[in-house]
């Protein structure tokens, strides 16, 4: 099975609420054991990456968002355009060098429009709306990224 085929079991785990609480948990406990942060905070991509390797797409433990962005890159995941993204798409924040503070990755469970969808990351323990655009004091969106 390639990234794509394993997609609707990423979606799933991350849409439900008790098994995203159990991949924060663990995601929590890899952030403190490789750098004493506490969790949520700079814990998106170990956060999506627990969920991918869960999912069983094949990524190592990614502590940065920029990173993991890399790494999916390198799979053969592609850019596609922001208000073009689709459930199972990677959302970054991330330009070209890392930006502690603003640098944000996450996954896209669900659009409701070319702005807003419904996602999952650290910072909620429950799916979730975000805006591309940064809408309510977050980062905006620089790019999707999507499995081939």
């Amino acid at each position: 099975m390639n990234d794509k085929d394993r997609l609707p079991q990423l979606i799933a785990d991350a849409s439900n609420d008790a098994t995203l609480q159990q991949l924060e948990a663990r995601a929590a406990r890899k952030l403190l054991d490789f750098d004493d942060e506490i969790y949520p905070s700079d814990g998106c991509a170990i956060t999506l990456s627990i969920l991918l390797q869960d999912a069983g797409i094949d990524v190592p433990d990614t502590f940065q968002a920029i990173k993991l962005g890399q790494v999916l890159r390198d799979r053969g995941w592609a850019e596609i355009a922001i208000g073009s993204q689709q459930a199972g798409d990677v959302g970054s924040t991330c330009g070209p060098t890392p930006h502690h503070g603003t640098d944000h990755i996450y996954l896209v469970l669900r659009p409701i429009n070319q702005d807003e969808m419904v996602i999952a990351d650290n910072q909620s323990q429950h799916p979730h709306f975000r805006w591309a655009s940064g809408q309510g004091g977050k980062s905006p969106t620089r790019f999707f990224l999507r499995a081939s």
